[in-house]
């Protein structure tokens, strides 16, 4: 449980939407009370007005983002406008009307523009605009890539923690602090997987209106982490219906040949292709709006990797250019380790299972000593996202909103993943999958001029993760190896290392998934009191986190070339030097409540502090 209190002016405004306030004044500065000032959304036509309170002041919050036309009027007065009116995601306005007298003065209109300065808040932050979400190029359409038009983020390099599970993208650092140390939200709620701290849905850029990175002084409704708020806010419909179609494609037959590839080679394969579309507009003019989009990925490229594995000749047991293999079992009889004849292992001395195993990897494909087998595997990724999202106004007082959004990835990865610093040798690769479910709505009450009840609800769900290609295949059970897993689920084949002189052979030792779910919910109360805007409420999250690590329960077996003076020689006799199983499934069934209570005061002192 939490409570703080906050001086930093306009770190209150609701957090995905946006505020104007101000003052009416007459031409000589005097307040004017009873003024009616009204806010029209140009897109979607919906108009909010409020009455000026006895100190001329007015308060506009919950407003939609995007372009506001503002009047205020007051009889005997002529009316003055503010046209086009930019309300950014999170910002709070103030704007200050000047009304001269009825008849002396004729309307006066203002065009403006975004202020350079925000002069009402103390917060650093920066808001990436749909204009440069949409305009600017995208490789892989990720948009989080432009987050780094901000100052102090970066996207680390590979390595990071939980990087081998980040299908939405990579995650950047923002003032030097861990990306997992981020708080990420879409149109307000978390869309945070607890496992890793990673970001499960990445949702198209079509459906992106603009998102904001606040990396300090953000509202005390959100806390637990030490690093940048991350909001995005999605696209609502308008009274006009607008969609979009986008295809890209990619493909070797519009590749050039490497200059360094032999000319007898063809180039190697790849299909990519992003597809999708969006379409928005009026359900009931004026009042109810949607907006839908999908997005899909489809790539297939080649990945040519390089390892050293163990000839023919050798896997039979003839070391015949190696240094001596001596034969462990002549050390009781004679008190030294004799060499076998003509450097050969007998076939009647080489473990079967040793044989079994290695007709599972694959023979060279040159004659050199390293690096002999070059093998070229294909990835495949497949991603489809879906998002609908539906607005309603209910009168002057209420407004309702809810989104339902999915993220499905999937991926194989025939090498492992760099994000581990793997490369399997072929037929030992990874599967990877993120299935997410998230859900959003959120109810708006004006209660009175000064007064605003915000109840906001967020559910998702995430599985999936690691999974071998071999699952399923009960090797043990079928050449008789004890001492490991026998549970369907985790099946494979076991990890084969020869201190160095082959490449490392066999499934990974370590696969995570999970399958995670969280509701929260938020109740927040904002109150202006001229020169005070006091915030409180209570933020309710509850967590059921179910990971999975079942670490090395096929087994991971080491040999060094302690026994015979060869570690593959070791293997192929069947003396490990260690040999390590995993007990049980690394699983976890977790539960957890958090409950935060806060009250916040932005206070503005004085008109210029």
């Amino acid at each position: 449980m939490s409570f703080l209190v906050s001086t930093a002016a306009g770190a209150a405004a609701q957090i995905n939407t946006g505020e104007i306030s101000g003052v009416v004044r007459d031409s000589s500065g005097g307040v004017l009370p009873g003024a009616t000032v009204t806010a029209t959304h140009s897109a979607s036509g919906t108009t909010v007005e409020r009455v000026t309170d006895s100190e001329g002041r007015f308060f506009l919050p919950a407003l939609r983002i995007g372009q506001w036309d503002i009047e205020a009027t007051l009889s005997g007065f002529a009316p003055q406008a503010q046209r086009g009116v930019v309300l950014e995601i999170g910002r709070s306005l103030t704007l200050e009307f000047s009304l001269g007298v009825q008849g002396l003065t004729e309307q006066v209109v203002v065009e403006t523009t975004a202020p350079l300065l925000q002069s009402t808040t103390a917060e650093i932050s920066d808001i990436i605009e749909n204009r440069e979400v949409v305009q600017l190029p995208l490789n892989g359409r990720n948009f989080l890539v432009l987050a780094q038009l901000s100052d102090a983020v970066v996207i680390p390099p590979g390595g990071t923690r939980g990087e081998a599970l980040q299908q939405a993208g990579p995650l950047p650092n923002v003032g030097g602090q861990r990306s997992g140390h981020n708080i990420y939200l879409l149109d307000g709620t978390k869309i945070t997987d607890e496992l890793f701290n990673n970001m499960v849905i990445n949702p198209s850029v079509d459906s992106i209106e603009e998102f904001r990175i606040q990396k300090s002084m953000y509202a005390a409704e959100f806390g637990g982490k030490a690093s940048a708020l991350i909001n995005v806010a999605t696209k609502a419909g308008s009274n006009s219906f607008h969609g979009s179609l986008f295809e890209f494609h990619r493909d070797d037959a519009f590749d050039s040949p490497n200059y360094f590839q032999p000319a007898n080679q063809s180039i190697p394969p790849l299909r990519q292709d992003q597809f999708g579309g969006s379409l928005g507009g009026p359900i009931v003019l004026n009042r109810s709006f949607f907006f839908g989009s999908f997005e899909g990925q489809r790539m297939k490229r080649s990945l040519t990797r390089a390892f050293s594995v163990p000839p023919a000749a050798v896997r039979a047991g003839d070391f015949t250019g190696f240094g001596p293999i001596c034969d462990p079992l002549t050390i009781p009889t004679t008190g030294a380790c004799a060499p076998f004849l003509d450097n050969r292992i007998p076939a009647g001395r080489i473990d079967p299972l040793a044989t079994a195993f290695l007709q599972e990897v694959a023979l060279p494909t040159s004659g050199a000593q390293v690096q002999n087998l070059t093998s070229i595997e294909e990835q495949d990724r497949e991603l489809d996202q879906f998002s609908v999202r539906l607005d309603h106004t209910l009168g002057n007082a209420d407004q309702l909103f809810a989104r339902f959004s999915t993220f499905d990835a999937e991926e194989t990865q025939p090498f492992g993943t760099s994000a581990l610093q793997e490369a399997l040798v072929p037929g030992f690769g990874r599967s990877l999958t993120t299935k997410t479910r998230n859900f959003v709505a959120a109810h708006t009450h004006i209660l009175s001029n000064s007064l605003l009840n915000e109840l906001r609800f967020g559910w998702m769900r995430v599985e999936g993760g690691q999974l071998s290609l071999n699952r399923g295949t009960d090797f043990a059970s079928q050449v008789g190896l004890l001492g490991v897993t026998s549970d369907p689920r985790d099946v494979g084949f076991p990890q084969i290392s020869t201190g160095g002189l082959f490449s490392t052979m066999g499934d990974p030792t370590v696969f995570t998934t999970r399958n995670n779910q969280h509701f929260e919910l938020f109740d927040n109360v904002t109150l202006d009191r001229g020169g005070h805007r006091f915030k409180f409420g209570a933020y309710y999250f509850h967590l059921m986190l179910r990971p999975e690590q079942p670490d090395n329960a096929r087994g991971a077996f080491t040999y060094t070339g302690q026994f015979s003076g060869n570690a593959f020689a070791d293997f192929l006799l069947g003396y490990p030097t260690s040999a390590v199983s995993g007990i049980g499934r690394g699983d976890e069934n977790g539960r957890t409540n958090w409950l935060h209570l806060y009250a916040q005061d932005d206070w503005r002192a004085r008109e210029n502090l």
